[in-house]
């Protein structure tokens, strides 16, 4: 059984590449074969849903190949020893977190410095631009100091929710977790903290706070550290500190730690040694159910036609959303009118911009090139050059996603076939979800074509 398992793992790694293997193959254990099912041992549910979404495929194909035959997967959670089929967890229970966790809940409620309690799994919009954020924030919620998830580092631009799953992730371990002690702080109150230490010779008490007292640390805003030295080094003793002990860290930044200026490369390489996980900015659909949300607890009725009106002008950002509808409650209130379309043409342009203009292909090129640092000639061209060939898959991706332009259309512009240019997006859309880097330069094109 090991055998078979070593010569499936050997396949993956070259199919995937070593730092997805490493990521997500490598902790996987296979515990039996029965004929044509096979059980899998993932550290719990969530692992084993991302697993089943974006490998299971490979998984499945790898292992039929080596046993000869076809077989159906079946996985056991490390923790609770509780089998799931490909089926499980069901989309509820994901979404919304139900887990045997809950039965440890205290009765009392408790709270922690800087943590916002209304900031919960239960209240945070699930869509597929924070689908896998939201899944390992809520991992580490429920088990804290797993390996895999420890550090866990939640990047992505700001008023895309990575606070909110910070929170979230604070008020689940404080329900759930008795003897938990969080920490919440944001990078710019540590380094303050670090000052004041310095200034008044009160190291010990600064290193007991935030080594000796927390099992989960939660520190936002991890970007605010670039080019502090003193503060990095402090960062990093106490990283070690923590995670030798088995206590959870949890990070948030604009950025991938790899992007941050003047991020010292041992603390970097700590950032990047657990788990990386995105937020994007929502689609249409994902942000409206965000705006009904926000509505509801604000207790504001809102016509179809004025969400519509506002949605594509709030430029993706949940934090603008919110602003806009706390203006529209305050005028409201204060000139005592119900909110409508009209009222909002009349009130809020100041806060709403004009609706996006899809951008055209030349433009998309453009910004390709650009930020690749090529020639569009190059980027248009007949050359297979590995330094190309990626950005040009890209640019058709991009163009493809964000026009109405048809596939012979975009080959014609590429001087391409249609066959290539369905080719080149298609494997955009495998690599991006194994692809750290690569989601990450997608992510980054996105916002600078105003996506």
């Amino acid at each position: 059984m090991e055998h078979i398992w070593s010569q499936v793992q050997e396949s993956l790694r070259a199919k995937l590449g070593p730092q997805n293997f490493e990521i997500w193959i490598r902790p996987i254990q296979i515990t039996a074969v029965n004929g044509g099912d096979v059980e899998l041992e993932v550290p719990n549910r969530y692992y084993q849903e991302w697993i089943q979404a974006n490998y299971g495929a490979d998984l499945c194909s790898e292992l039929s190949g080596a046993l000869g035959h076809p077989v159906e997967v079946h996985f056991r959670y490390a923790h609770d020893q509780g089998v799931a089929t490909c089926d499980s967890p069901t989309a509820d229970e994901l979404e919304y977190g139900n887990s045997d966790a809950t039965s440890q809940e205290v009765k009392s409620a408790r709270t922690a410095p800087g943590v916002a309690a209304d900031k919960t799994f239960d209240n945070f919009i699930v869509g597929s631009c924070n689908q896998f954020a939201h899944a390992a924030a809520l991992a580490v919620a429920e088990y804290p100091g797993d390996p895999q998830y420890n550090p866990l580092f939640i990047y992505g631009g700001t008023g895309l929710g990575k606070t909110h799953l910070l929170h979230a992730v604070a008020n689940q371990v404080l329900k759930t977790q008795r003897d938990a002690q969080v920490l919440y702080v944001t990078a710019e109150q540590f380094t303050t903290e670090l000052i004041e230490a310095l200034r008044y010779r009160q190291m010990p008490e600064f290193r007991n706070k935030f080594r000796k007292q927390p099992t989960l640390l939660l520190m936002d805003d991890v970007q605010f550290l670039s080019a502090k030295d003193r503060t990095q080094e402090e960062l990093f003793h106490t990283f070690q500190w923590l995670k030798e002990r088995g206590h959870q860290i949890v990070f948030t930044a604009d950025v991938l730690p790899r992007e941050i200026k003047g991020l010292e490369p041992r603390l970097r390489t700590r950032c990047e040694s657990g788990m990386l996980a995105d937020t994007q900015p929502p689609d249409m659909e994902t942000l409206t159910a965000i705006l009904h949300q926000k509505a509801d607890e604000m207790n504001l009725e809102l016509p179809d036609e004025l969400i519509q009106y506002i949605v594509p002008r709030i430029g993706g950002s949940i934090r603008e959303l919110e602003g806009v509808l706390h203006r529209v409650s305050a005028e409201c209130r204060l000139r005592r009118v119900p909110p409508s379309l009209e009222f909002a043409r009349q009130h809020l342009n100041s806060l709403l911009i004009d609706e996006v203009r899809a951008p055209t292909a030349d433009e998309i090129t453009q910004i390709v090139a650009d930020f690749y640092n090529i020639k569009i000639s190059d980027l248009k061209g007949t050359r297979r050059l590995k330094q190309l060939v990626r950005p040009r898959h890209v640019a058709m991706f991009l163009v493809r996603k964000h026009t109405d332009l048809s596939f012979p259309d975009i080959g014609r512009a590429f001087g391409r076939d249609h066959a290539t240019v369905q080719h080149a997006c298609k494997k955009i859309r495998t690599q991006i979800q194994r692809d750290v880097d690569l989601r990450s330069a997608i992510q980054t094109l996105s916002r600078k074509l105003g996506r």
